[in-house]
């Protein structure tokens, strides 16, 4: 596949202090990119920068910020225009699993809050820099849901739902895709593409310090998040990603865009309603 120049490039990554937004970081850190990493853990954010450095990144930063809540995503984003004027590549890798319910500080559920809400808003927040670079790209690391999963947009909290860590999840993805379809509609005209990379099992640290059986599983069934990280890099080098804008990549192993087609109506609802959400907790979001 034919790469675009990333030297000297600028990217950011969110949840990149370890695993598969590692990997990626490292993947363009290697090709001489400026790389700024953003998460909660001090000790392995700066661990992660000195191994950018020694990988050849042109300059790794790290930012501290918890994104599950509305207040970090803003934190997050007011500390990345201070030290970033132009963005090539936005990545979001953080992801959370956890076998018992658990709440982000807004009181959202927290599959929700971290892997949903909180990418729509810094997506919303950043795109002006994203598309400052002439060529701004999106990329969202997810998993496949469902064929004909739809997200009930009355009950996103799972107040009148039981809640389970499988639809928890799925939700949150789903609602993912929503927002990458209608942002490719809404920023038709911007040099900024949107895409979803879909992994698999991965050996990540989350991962592998689960319960018994969850360990013993992905010892078995995962794989390196190197090779999960592919398409990621992909969608971040290729020459042209024109194709995967609005789009997911359902394979890991195949770069494959498939055009998402939900219904628009609730692509265009899901939107809004997300707006009004971050902005009743104060956070400020450009027109779009």
């Amino acid at each position: 596949m034919k790469e675009r120049s990333v030297e000297a490039a600028s990217f950011v990554f969110v949840g990149g202090s370890a695993g598969i937004g590692l990997a990626t970081a490292t993947a363009v850190a290697r090709r001489g990119a400026s790389v700024l990493l953003v998460g909660r853990d001090r000790a392995r954010g700066e661990e992660a920068t000195r191994a950018l450095r020694e990988a050849g990144a042109r300059e790794a930063a790290w930012v501290q910020a918890d994104v599950s809540s509305v207040a970090g995503v803003a934190q997050a984003a007011e500390q990345i225009r201070a030290s970033r004027r132009v963005i090539h590549g936005l990545v979001h890798s953080a992801m959370t699993v956890r076998f018992q319910r658990a709440t982000t500080a807004d009181g959202f559920d927290l599959a929700f809050g971290l892997q949903y809400l909180a990418r729509y808003a810094l997506n919303r927040a950043l795109v002006g820099e994203l598309a400052a670079s002439g060529d701004g790209r999106i990329v969202h690391v997810g998993g496949k849901a469902p064929s004909g999963l739809v997200p009930d947009l009355e009950d996103l909290q799972f107040d009148r739902r039981r809640w389970s860590l499988l639809r928890a999840l799925m939700s949150s993805q789903v609602l993912g895709y929503l927002h990458v379809q209608e942002a490719a509609k809404r920023w038709n005209g911007l040099p900024v593409t949107a895409s979803i990379a879909c992994v698999g099992m991965t050996k990540t640290q989350n991962a592998m310090s689960g319960p018994w059986w969850v360990r013993a599983i992905y010892s078995v069934a995962g794989v390196a998040p190197e090779r999960s990280a592919e398409n990621v890099v992909r969608l971040l080098t290729a020459a042209d990603t024109s194709d995967a804008h609005g789009a997911v990549l359902f394979d890991p192993k195949r770069f494959t865009p498939t055009p998402l087609s939900y219904d628009a109506a609730l692509a265009s609802r899901t939107w809004e309603l997300s707006e009004g959400l971050v902005r009743e907790r104060g956070l400020s979001l450009a027109p779009g």
